[in-house]
């Protein structure tokens, strides 16, 4: 008899883990609205109480420059890690909200402007019949930008005007996004010129070409992204052995992905980076907009191999640990990005328009009512971490973050996006997400998949796709492989 485990997942319940077979989300809905995994969290009896200490628990995210553990191996992910999360969260997801109308409306009522697919639909919006903007004038090729010394477009396209030729305006939030999608426009191109012999009409032509890309960047996600940042284990059971446990009658985005799972990719952003030798940045100068409008420089071009080991002969620069701890420049996000002037709660007092990322995230799970961390671990079959593991660093010690928690007493109801991040930096030292995040991370992503008719999962014949390059056919199959041969696109 198959059980569903949200029925015995709440505090109160006899837990049988052999009956936990499959979970049924809390309420589904049409695919361009959130779903919910897990009935929504009861508001606090105290909510402006509450609102004021995920405030300071979110000031309190800031990285101090200090290992998450000297007595356990420090073994992170290359930076470009970080911004191929970014698109692919890009690519399932685009919920632009204020923090105001997170307290004011249901999930199923947040739009998601993004198609809940892997499909590229930040690359190639509705096609070239429906947004000709983004092609040239064949109606097949990506339009790019100007071209490098050596002949390659490494920047996306860009009007007399300085606006964006963009179908997802956040695909210039900053300038390695910017270039990783110029990368996957090139790859597109390659394949339109490598299927033109074969292609009787645009329309066929495009198709197969769109149909080439996609399988790559989906083949991608699951053998190099996913297979990197999830646990080992997690992601054996779902990707490798298919061994999902979240049943779905109508797949749309989970509400706990899009705003907190998914999000753990913020606590892996540097505060600086080197684009090429001689060149570094700062993460405040790769924020923002305004200093986005307009083409890239020369001087600008990314030099993968400081991105993704193996992808040119640079050393490689990882990224910062999956933990509480956020970059310092987030703790001021810059007035463009964040949009709007105020936030006027309803249910609380929210000063001004907060601009620190950590709080943002932290106020805005508040007004969804997004289940504790230790919820979702239940309902994911996980043990939950404990109070010493949630309060107190590597060598014991409280944390002034554990300070918060303990006071607030939110030591047994986290808040789930801060819950992921602390559950990797105590169960996985921050070089992977843990069970819980992995969990959700991967069930969304491989029911996207399998939910996608043309997907790799249920089409995996000819994967990776084969691609005719300079030396010949060959087939990308990493990361390094990809911005490898990025210079010759």
């Amino acid at each position: 008899m198959l059980v569903d485990r949200r029925e015995l997942c709440w505090p109160n319940a006899v837990l049988n883990f052999e009956a936990l077979l499959f979970l049924r989300p809390f309420r589904e809905s049409s695919q361009d609205r959130y779903s919910r995994l897990f009935p929504p969290a009861p508001f606090p009896s105290d909510v402006e109480a509450y609102c004021e200490a995920v405030t300071a628990l979110g000031e309190s995210m800031i990285d101090d420059g200090t290992r998450v553990s000297d007595d356990h191996a420090e073994i992170l992910l290359d930076a470009g890690y970080t911004y191929f999360g970014q698109l692919l969260s890009h690519d399932l997801t685009k919920d632009v909200s204020s923090v105001d109308e997170a307290w004011q409306k249901d999930p199923e009522h947040l739009q998601n402007l993004q198609t809940p697919k892997l499909d590229l639909h930040v690359l190639y919006g509705d096609g070239p019949d429906h947004s000709p903007e983004l092609f040239e004038d064949d109606g097949v090729r990506l339009k790019l930008g100007g071209s490098n010394e050596i002949g390659t477009a490494f920047d996306i396209c860009v009007a007399k005007n300085g606006e964006r030729l963009l179908a997802d305006d956040r695909g210039a939030e900053n300038m390695v996004l910017r270039q990783m999608t110029a990368v996957f426009a090139r790859l597109h191109n390659l394949a339109a010129k490598q299927f033109r012999p074969l292609s009787k009409c645009r329309t066929s032509l495009f198709a197969r070409a769109q149909r080439q890309t996609r399988r790559q960047f989906q083949y991608l996600v699951v053998h190099d992204y996913l297979r990197s940042v999830l646990d080992t284990e997690m992601y054996k059971k779902i990707f490798i052995e298919g061994k999902t446990e979240i049943e779905w009658h109508s797949f749309s985005i989970p509400i706990e992905f899009s705003a907190a799972a998914m999000r753990f990719g913020h606590a892996m952003v540097r505060p600086n980076y080197l684009f090429h030798f001689g060149k570094e940045l700062f993460l405040q100068d790769l924020l923002g907009k305004k200093s986005d409008r307009g083409p890239l420089q020369d001087d600008q071009e990314i030099n993968w191999g400081f991105f993704f080991q193996g992808a040119g002969p640079e050393n490689t620069v990882t990224s910062r640990p999956i933990d509480t701890r956020l970059a310092p420049p987030f703790q001021h996000l810059p007035a463009d990005l964040i949009g709007t002037p105020e936030a006027k709660c309803p249910f609380a007092r929210i000063v001004g328009h907060p601009s620190q990322l950590a709080v943002r995230t932290l106020l805005r799970g508040a007004g969804l009512r997004l289940p504790s961390g230790q919820t979702a671990a239940c309902a994911c079959n996980q043990e939950p971490l404990t109070e010493q593991e949630l309060t107190t660093n590597s060598v014991g010690d409280e944390t002034e973050q554990g300070r918060i928690l303990r006071q607030a007493g939110l030591t047994n109801e986290t808040p789930l996006w801060y819950y992921i991040l602390k559950e990797s930096e105590v169960r996985r030292n921050g070089n992977r997400l843990g069970p819980v995040g992995s969990y959700l991370v991967g069930e969304t992503i491989h029911a996207a998949l399998r939910s996608d008719p043309q997907s790799i999962l249920n089409q995996p014949d000819d994967c990776p796709p084969i691609w005719q390059l300079p030396d010949g056919p060959s087939r990308i199959y990493g990361f390094s492989e990809l911005f490898r041969l990025a210079k010759s696109m």
